[in-house]
């Protein structure tokens, strides 16, 4: 198999080293979902709650080997719609690309949701839609400044949930009413919640040659910012069932309530301030990465050519604007589970199609088991499945219309 390029064939304008790369990874992943994605997973699994987080963490890492072996043959934007176009085909690339697209959409609305509800509620939509609008602006300004914001805000949010690990890792007396004491819930659905925090590591692959050295550089932020990411929720899910306990399910805010037990000194006001540093670098990548995907598809033609027009900065401006819209419109749902639950379901069938194109990858590029590929492939569907309100019917209805008005259109 040949090495495909990026759709063009130019160097970009822009371009972001190996540490630019792991922000915009870290930036995705360490999103405002890790502060309210805790509680849900522990309502909806009950006593099986570290078992939903390690099944979630092992899809993750499942996902990301077959992204990794695709990333490390192939430089081009557009992450998995990209690589099934080359393995694949045509349709399963749009189904794929297109599933990104409305699964991203998702989850910039629930972020924005989050920095709402959670850190400015007086504001109501003004907030949610002023922090849309002014980080698509940014990324508008070219891939380099997207970066730079991305590792500051991914510093902090970093610093603070280790700060939040390291105050409670001293002698604080367990609770008497832990996680392991509700009845068993649905581990299934709770780690299709979970989901949501860890999806984000293979948004620098849909970057291609935005990124200096693809192949190389790719590959390693994404198991660099997964690897960081997971040692981070397993060490958070641990103290919070042994500080919080049965009380997770009845807060808004965990981190609040985790550090008034274990660092009291330390103002509630801050923690909604980190809050909102970490939705803000989720929802830069999320934009970003969505914005290419779709000009991606536009260079195709399977999404309008006009989404493929690109800036003097290299991004493709009109993309972005069209994605902070559908953004702006899914917030009207209201719901943040069911918001969730919808990006979940999209993600997680991107992810599977991933593995089916690290699957036909030939034997000069494999670097994984086919078998590893065929459980990634069915723990996505076992997950997908499992997703709370409306999204199954919503989403399957929503690609079933795509996929018809691309044949009728051809």
């Amino acid at each position: 198999m040949t090495q495909s390029t990026n759709s063009s064939q130019d160097t970009p304008k822009q371009q972001t080293g190996l540490l630019g790369a792991l922000a915009i990874g870290l930036a995705s992943m360490l999103g405002a979902g890790v502060f309210v994605v805790f509680r849900d997973v522990a309502i909806a699994s009950g006593s099986l709650f570290i078992f939903s987080i390690s099944l979630a963490a092992l899809v993750a890492v499942l996902n990301s080997a077959s992204i990794y072996q695709l990333a490390k043959n192939q430089s081009r934007a557009g992450g998995v719609y990209a690589y099934s176009r080359i393995y694949v085909s045509d349709s399963i690339s749009f189904v794929a690309g297109l599933s990104f697209v409305i699964g991203k959409i998702g989850s910039i609305a629930a972020v924005a949701l989050v920095f709402e509800e959670y850190v400015f509620p007086a504001a109501g939509k003004f907030a949610a839609v002023g922090a849309i609008l002014f980080l698509a602006t940014i990324n508008i300004l070219g891939i380099n400044r997207t970066a730079a914001v991305a590792a500051a805000l991914a510093t902090v949010t970093t610093l603070f949930l280790l700060l939040t690990i390291f105050s409670s890792a001293t002698e604080i007396p367990p609770v008497t009413s832990s996680l392991a004491s509700l009845p068993a819930g649905n581990a299934l659905q709770g780690a299709a919640l979970m989901f949501f925090a860890f999806a984000g590591y293979a948004r620098v692959a849909t970057l291609g040659n935005e990124v200096r050295k693809p192949t190389k550089n790719i590959p390693l932020a994404i198991v660099i910012s997964l690897g960081i990411v997971t040692m981070l929720y397993f060490s958070i899910s641990i103290i919070f069932d042994r500080v919080l306990g049965a009380l997770l399910i009845q807060t808004k805010a965990p981190f609040v309530a985790l550090l008034q037990i274990t660092a009291p000194w330390f103002p509630s006001s801050l923690v909604v301030a980190f809050a909102a540093l970490a939705a803000l670098g989720s929802m830069l990548a999320l934009l970003a990465g969505v914005s290419r995907t779709a000009a991606e598809m536009a260079v195709d033609q399977e999404l309008p050519n006009v989404f493929s027009i690109r800036n003097r900065w290299g991004a493709p401006w009109l993309a972005e604007c069209v994605i902070a819209m559908g953004s702006i419109l899914l917030l009207q749902l209201q719901s943040l589970s069911w918001v969730i639950g919808f990006s979940s379901f999209s993600v997680l069938l991107y992810y599977a199609i991933g593995h089916i194109s690290s699957m036909r990858q030939p034997a000069s590029e494999r670097k994984m088991p086919r078998s590893l590929n065929v459980i990634g492939v069915l723990l996505c569907l076992a997950l997908l499945l499992s997703v709370p309100g409306p999204a199954i019917p919503a989403s399957l209805g929503l690609i079933a219309l795509a996929v018809a008005a691309r044949r009728l259109s051809r």
